[in-house]
Order: C-alpha cells, then structure tokens, then sequence
C-alpha cells in the first residue's frame, strides 16, 4: 500500500513539474501538433516588468496551473531579458519576428493561445492578481476551441 502511494505521489509530481518552457516556438507549434494541445505563448522581460515576475510567480509556477497546462498547452516563453542564455542570434531575430507578429503592441506580459495552425484562439489581457484559478478560467473563456 505505501508503495502504490509513494508512486502515485511520484508520479503526480513529475507530471507536474514535466512541463517545460520552450524558448523556440516553431518547436513548441510542432509538439503542440503532436500532443492534439494548443500553445500557450508568454511574452515576458523581467528585468523591466514586475507585473511579468508576478505572473510567472504567482500562475505560472503554481502546481494549479502546471498541471492545467500539461493536459492542455505546449508553453513557449519569449523573454526578452537581458540573460537570455543558449539563445542563438537567428533564435533572437525569429523572437523579434514573434513580437511583430503576436506582440505588435509591446505589451509585457503578454499571453497569447495559439492554435496548431499557429493562429491566435485567445488572449488573456492584462494580468489583474489573479489567483491560479481565476486565471485558468480566464483562459478558458478568452480561448476559442
């Protein structure tokens, strides 16, 4: 019994941490295809925006929401801090395309949903405090299916 335990609880943990940010989105619209999910885009620069650390913090990080995401987005990250570590310059120059073409307001943070065929299902505006909760009903209602 307290194996069939330690492995449940092993194995919600790792379901729960599994989901990775992806830095290119070509990739992450590639295992969305894959996995039948949609792509969840986050345009962040936390050195300039505590809004964007908050959101990071509070939703994205939050056991809530990763499991959340793992039934339902490939999470790609574009940041645009000034450590931007293993970004290759064409990996930065197609970010600054990504910018132009979901991003073309400079707003940070800035949530995006992408469907497969890379087009935009949902938004979910300015983030407001909310709890992981409240923010995943956002995503919900703002995402076309």
């Amino acid at each position: 019994m307290k194996r069939m335990i330690s492995m449940a609880l092993f194995c919600s943990v790792l379901n729960c941490t599994a989901q990775q940010w992806q830095k290119d989105l070509d990739l992450g619209l590639k295992e969305a295809a894959q996995q039948n999910k949609k792509v969840l885009l986050f345009f962040s620069v936390p050195e300039h925006c505590d809004t964007c650390v908050k959101l990071e913090q509070k939703i994205f990080k939050s056991p809530e929401f990763l499991a959340f995401a793992s039934d339902n987005y490939v999470l790609v990250k574009i940041d645009f801090s000034y450590e931007q570590e293993g970004l290759s310059k064409d990996q930065l120059e197609k970010n600054l395309l990504i910018v132009e073409k979901y991003n073309k307001d400079g707003f940070f943070p800035h949530v995006v949903v992408l469907n497969k065929e890379a087009k935009i299902a949902g938004k979910t505006g300015v983030y407001n405090n909310e709890t992981p909760q409240e923010y995943m009903s956002l995503l919900k209602k703002n995402t076309k299916s």
